[in-house]
């Protein structure tokens, strides 16, 4: 069993695209994923399974879509992934506050080089394999490196969380290992 993060993009952001927690938990538990948990109202899911990755997102994508009458893209990563991507955060960037976007791919590096001309202080960030780090000094509201211009700059999607809900469902994810460790004693 390999335990993962599904982020869901763009939902419970307004009127439409309501995706209940609750609704969300039964359904992955009907796909077959085991331990579901949900953290806020913003579409995070942990979960178990034994379902080879890549048939996931595919799964997710279209089980929502049945569900709940609209596309609604999924980003995953495994536990040891989210591990990492908390630990690859530069450590200067967390002087303030901090969102993540979690990116579908690999930018190019010629994309990076774009972004990188682009003028956005007094934002600051940083892209390690598949996940941008990024500060918010003057709110999410006032962001010159928003959500928009990372995906249409790096050609990549991206679904972004700050660091509190980032280190929450790593707790998540790591008190989960741990119970499981206590129950093979």
């Amino acid at each position: 069993m390999t335990r993962f993060v599904a982020l869901l993009h763009a939902v419970n952001l307004g009127k439409t695209r309501k995706v209940p927690m609750a609704q969300l938990r039964d359904l992955l538990g009907q796909l077959g994923l085991e331990d579901v948990q949900t953290y806020i109202q913003s579409g995070n899911a942990v979960f178990s399974t034994s379902q080879p990755p890549e048939s996931l997102r595919p799964l997710l994508e279209q089980a929502l879509e049945a569900e709940f009458g609209f596309a609604v893209p999924v980003t995953l990563r495994s536990a040891d992934e989210w591990a990492a991507l908390i630990a690859a955060c530069p450590p200067e960037l967390l002087t303030e506050p901090v969102y993540v976007g979690l990116l579908g791919a690999e930018p190019e590096a010629q994309a990076l080089a774009t972004l990188r001309h682009r003028p956005v202080a007094p934002e600051r960030w940083a892209v390690a394999g598949r996940t941008l780090y990024q500060t918010v000094p003057a709110g999410v509201k006032n962001l010159k490196l928003s959500h928009a211009v990372i995906e249409r700059v790096l050609g990549v999607s991206c679904t972004v969380r700050n660091w509190n809900s980032v280190k929450k469902i790593g707790e998540m994810v790591s008190a989960y290992g741990a119970s499981r460790r206590l129950r093979r004693v």
